[in-house]
């Protein structure tokens, strides 16, 4: 049974440091993603801009205004208002892919990143299990996050992040 000081809500719920709708770099959106936000209405170019990654276009969802805030989220109640068809970026948050010793590898974004992250194996198997994760790394080309070679993040301050595992993937 898992450990409940130990589980994402108690470690990153809480965190006032790092949040995947107000301080993040944008979700990429795969074709999936661009389905569902066009099922409910949200793929106008007033929801989603172009950024160019390693040379390719990949789509995103925008910022609002003046602000460092996702289009989808709404401050004054706390929620996501497509949650239920958010992009798999934004399910995978705090965990990302980074591509490192010549392999992809899990990382976790967070506060607290010497912490004992045994825990995450459950929801890294979960993540790697769904249909949209095989979408994503079969165009790893656009999302191959390194150091030094990712074009969006360069005016972002990199939050900090502990390397997990290697990512399970037959591709």
């Amino acid at each position: 049974m898992e450990n409940d000081s130990f589980s994402i809500s108690n470690l990153c719920g809480r965190c006032k440091k790092l949040s995947c709708c107000t301080d993040f770099y944008p979700p990429l959106l795969y074709p999936s993603d661009l389905i569902r936000l066009r099922n409910v209405g949200k793929s106008e170019e007033s929801f989603l801009k172009n950024i160019g990654i390693n040379g390719t276009v990949v789509k995103t969802i925008k910022k609002k205004e003046n602000s460092t805030s996702c289009m989808f989220w709404d401050e004054e109640n706390r929620l996501c208002s497509i949650y239920n068809d958010r992009p798999f970026d934004c399910k995978m948050f705090p965990f990302d892919i980074m591509w490192a010793n010549n392999e992809y590898r899990w990382i976790v974004y967070s506060c607290n990143p010497e912490s004992d992250w045994k825990w995450t194996e459950q929801y890294l198997q979960r993540l790697e299990s769904d249909p949209q994760f095989n979408e994503m790394m079969q165009n790893d080309e656009a999302i191959r996050l390194t150091s030094d070679n990712v074009e969006y993040l360069a005016n972002i301050e990199e939050p900090p992040y502990a390397i997990l595992r290697k990512v399970n993937w037959k591709g």
